[in-house]
């Protein structure tokens, strides 16, 4: 069981091959020791579910994901459900690399989350948290989020 789906990012995105990417798959990250293969997605122990998200918020402070390590999840876009279950792909203009933050433990990842740019949210209240190829060493480095907004479409899917 997926945790907190209303809420979450939609739990679907593309990866550099445009291969679409779903919980518990085995994605390719980029962790300060270089490229490893993950799965999407951390088991909560305390109730079983799967967490596919952290909110960029409180990751940094829960218990569950304070001592995970950080990673960056490459990807062309990802996508998102609106209220009448429309599917739309968020992509850079040019569809380049995205960057998404996670973390990490062991064998698996999830993807940081935060709310999403406003021209979004009628579409989705959240968005991945997607770092500037600029804030990359920050964040592998110093598990710091900065806060640069670039320039997303969407389309439907």
């Amino acid at each position: 069981m997926v945790r907190g789906k209303e809420d979450a990012m939609c739990g679907r995105f593309l990866n550099l091959e445009e291969r679409e990417i779903f919980p518990s798959d085995l994605v390719e990250i980029e962790t300060i020791q270089g490229t490893m293969d993950k799965i999407w997605g951390v088991v909560n122990k305390y109730n079983n579910t799967t967490l596919i998200n952290a909110r960029g918020e409180t990751v940094n402070e829960l218990p569950m994901f304070r001592n995970m390590k950080p990673c960056i999840i490459p990807a062309i876009g990802y996508f998102e459900w609106d209220k009448e279950k429309k599917k739309y792909l968020f992509t850079k203009p040019d569809r380049s690399i995205i960057h998404m933050a996670g973390v990490y433990r062991d064998d698996r990842f999830v993807i940081i989350t935060k709310e999403a740019y406003q021209q979004f949210v009628p579409i989705h209240q959240r968005m991945p948290y997607i770092i500037s190829i600029e804030d990359i060493p920050a964040w592998l480095q110093d598990k710091r989020l900065l806060n640069r907004q670039e320039e997303y479409i969407y389309k439907r899917a």
